[in-house]
Order: structure tokens, then C-alpha cells, then sequence
């Protein structure tokens, strides 16, 4: 297979199928992709948002802020937000590149600080990248396209996530260790919830009291709050509540359980207590949630306001 072949199927499937890509605590938004067998020259241009480039084979140089860099056969290069530049060529140069921006609004505080910081200080052109993670995923994503299988978009979307995670450590200023670091921390922190949330919905009949669950996870109570907060923007009590109306909502549509029986089994202090909260989050009380079946509750179809989403 061709390389022009090769990379006429990574710009048709990474357009389509890579806009946007997400995981816990960044989302980043793809603007476009491309594979390039043979790139001349352009104008001199900025962007909004941050051009990633990889050079697989040839020669040129790229041009910012009045300096002039050599490119060559695994360089890498960041156009930053904001900054003219220019790329040149005489012979062409095989070049793939991303533009990608990050998603503020989905995205937490430590990557927002990571990304702002490599959009200030990033170094634009690194050299020797090919025996760097970001060219290593670069050539990894290209290889996926030399086959004439179809192309395993789980495996491309993970792997087009780590070549930008990647980006941070080899344009960053920050050392290895500093970007090794704030990654672990992410995991972490993700962990940590994930298992808050998973002892929370399996003990939801029994106290659950913010020391108890932190406790568990072997954390501070002002740890565990932190997480909700920054996980899902709502207190622990909120999320218990919730989370404790919907057990008891599914038990009124689908059992038979009297409602005192069904507030006890959902870790309610008292039926009146179950009553008075159930009310305020569903809008009805839940005898007359029950008596109306809420809408196909009981054809086995799941309906709640939308307050409780």
C-alpha cells in the first residue's frame, strides 16, 4: 500500500470519526487532522487554537517569532495559539499534524493550567522526537492505516488521546517528572471517586456519613468533598440523596414494598424523612408516585423528572 493510499485513509477516518476527544477531566475539541506524503510551502498564518506537527521524512524549516528552525526526519513542532508562522520546503516534507483547542467547560482545573502553561511557554520545535513517546504514537497511528482491515477506532481514539497527552511533556517546560506526577495525580483522583461512588451505591441502606466514606478510602472528609465538587459539581449529601431516590423510585414502580419498608431499605432515618425528601426532588409524594406509576414505570421503561438526571 502507498504512502499517498496510507494517508488518503487516515485524513477520511481520523476527520470523521476524531472531533473530539474525551476522557476524565479533558475533553479536548479536534478542529481537523492531516497526513501529507509531500508539503511545499505556506504563508505565514496563525491560529486560535494549537497545531501539533510531526515531520515522517524530508527537509524544510518553520518560522516563528523572527527565528527560523531547520525541520528534518523526526522533528516535532507546536504552532501555539496566537503565533505567526510559516512552514517551507523546497523538496516537501511527509508531515502529519493535528489542531486541536481544549474544552474549558469540560475539562478540570489542573489540565487547564497544564495546556494555559504550554500555551505560554512551549517550546515550538523539538528534534530527535522520533525516539520520543510523541513520535513513537505518531508512527503508531499511521501503521493503523496500512493495513486493509478496518480500522479499530477504540484503539485510534485511545491512541490519539496519549499523542496529545504527549505533547505536554515534550513541548512543556516542565520536566519529566513534573508531567509524570500531575498524570498520576488524575489517576488518583479519578480512582478515588470511582470508589467513593461504588461503596456509596453498595451500602445505600446504611449510614453514610461523610467521615465513614472517607474513612473507607483512607482520605480526609475535606478530600472527599473536594472530589465531588470537582467531579460532578454537587455536595456528598446531594449525591447520596439522590442517588437513594432513584433506588426508592425504582422500588415503587417495580415491587410492592410498603413506602416504610422501601425508606428503611434506602437508608432513610424515617418514612416522614423519606416522604418530605423524595417530594422535594420528584415533585409528588411517593404513594401518588406509585398510584400513577409515573408514566410506563412499570412496563419495565425508566421516567424521572428531569431534575433528577
Amino acid at each position: 500500500m502507498t504512502i499517498q493510499t496510507v494517508f488518503r485513509r487516515a485524513n477520511q477516518v481520523c476527520n470523521r470519526e476524531l472531533t473530539r476527544l474525551e476522557q476524565s477531566g479533558l475533553s479536548i475539541s479536534i478542529m481537523y487532522w492531516g497526513f501529507m506524503p509531500t508539503h511545499y510551502d505556506n504563508s505565514m498564518h496563525r491560529h486560535s487554537f494549537f497545531e501539533a506537527c510531526y515531520v515522517v521524512d524530508g527537509k524544510g524549516s518553520y518560522s516563528e517569532r523572527g527565528r527560523e528552525y531547520p525541520l528534518m526526519k523526526g522533528t516535532a513542532f507546536l504552532s501555539l495559539p496566537g503565533l505567526w508562522h510559516q512552514i517551507r520546503s523546497e523538496t516537501g516534507l511527509t508531515l502529519v499534524y493535528v489542531a486541536f483547542e481544549v474544552d474549558e467547560k469540560r475539562t478540570g482545573a489542573s489540565y487547564l493550567e497544564s495546556f494555559r502553561r504550554l500555551a505560554e511557554h512551549g517550546q515550538p520545535v523539538i528534534d530527535g522526537a522520533d525516539g520520543q513517546p510523541t513520535g513513537h504514537l505518531w508512527h503508531a497511528i499511521i501503521s493503523m492505516f496500512q493495513s486493509s482491515k478496518p480500522v479499530s477506532l477504540p484503539m485510534l481514539g485511545h491512541g490519539s488521546f496519549s499523542l496529545i497527552m504527549s505533547l505536554l511533556s515534550l513541548h512543556g517546560t516542565q520536566p519529566q517528572e513534573a508531567a509524570d506526577i500531575l498524570a498520576g495525580e488524575g489517576t488518583e483522583e479519578n480512582s478515588l471517586f470511582r470508589q467513593a461512588k461504588l461503596f456509596i451505591d453498595d451500602n445505600l441502606g446504611e449510614e453514610l456519613t461523610l467521615g465513614l466514606v472517607a474513612g473507607h478510602l483512607h482520605i480526609s472528609p475535606r478530600h472527599l468533598t473536594r472530589l465531588f465538587q470537582a467531579n460532578l459539581n454537587q455536595s456528598f449529601v446531594h449525591y447520596i440523596q439522590e442517588r437513594r431516590v432513584r433506588q426508592a423510585s425504582q422500588l415503587l414502580l417495580l415491587g410492592d414494598l410498603p413506602v416504610k419498608d422501601i425508606a428503611s431499605q434506602c437508608g432513610f432515618q424515617s418514612v416522614h424523612y423519606f416522604t418530605r425528601i423524595f417530594t422535594r426532588r420528584i415533585g409528588v409524594s411517593p404513594a401518588k408516585f406509585r398510584r400513577s406509576q409515573f408514566t410506563e414505570g412499570r412496563s419495565g421503561k425508566d421516567h424521572f423528572p428531569t431534575k433528577m438526571s
